[in-house]
């Protein structure tokens, strides 16, 4: 009986702990995704352009060519670029989501119903989506040697939901903004 009642208080613990998790989650997700038209209006795509050379062979291939080199100053190089790219990745999505709101609140506040529009707004969340897990699934294989890590596509669809936005915002009149 003593060790049905503390397995119940255990996975009532953890549940806590789960739904705590999670509320937060969502709560701070909330904070970093509300729209900022001013933002948004000042974003440049150009921050991003570095990923694009995190991991050239080039680089290694220089590193390897100097005296003293060691295989383990690469592998350390290697570790330092992708724990930049994943930092990256975080900043890349959040600024995605911030697009994404803006342009979605555009839409609930514009004159009148647009279904095309939302549909574009789906679209370009589905290729943002895709073009994440790829290059997460990419940036998991690379320290086996299997493939390369190409962020160009994400890029692309950020740069794209930016354009998106702003052809948004001429389109649509938004009544309340």
């Amino acid at each position: 009986m003593n060790v049905t009642l503390v397995g119940a208080a255990g996975a009532a613990v953890l549940a806590v702990g789960v739904f705590f998790l999670l509320f937060r989650h969502i709560v701070g997700r909330r904070k970093e995704t509300d729209a900022d038209f001013e933002w948004c209006r000042d974003f440049s795509i150009a921050r991003y352009r570095p990923m694009e050379r995190l991991f050239v062979e080039e680089d290694y291939d220089f590193l390897s060519s100097q005296p003293g080199f060691h295989p383990s100053i690469s592998r350390k190089l290697r570790s330092e670029r992708r724990r930049i790219f994943r930092h990256y990745l975080r900043c890349l999505r959040r600024d995605f989501d911030r697009l994404l709101a803006a342009a979605k609140l555009v839409l609930v506040h514009a004159a009148q119903d647009r279904p095309d529009l939302a549909k574009m707004l789906i679209r370009q969340r589905l290729v943002f989506q895709y073009a994440m897990w790829t290059v997460q699934v990419r940036l998991l294989l690379q320290p086996l040697g299997i493939g390369t890590v190409d962020v160009r596509r994400l890029v692309a669809s950020l740069e794209g939901m930016r354009n998106e936005l702003r052809q948004l915002t001429a389109l649509v009149q938004p009544a309340g903004i």
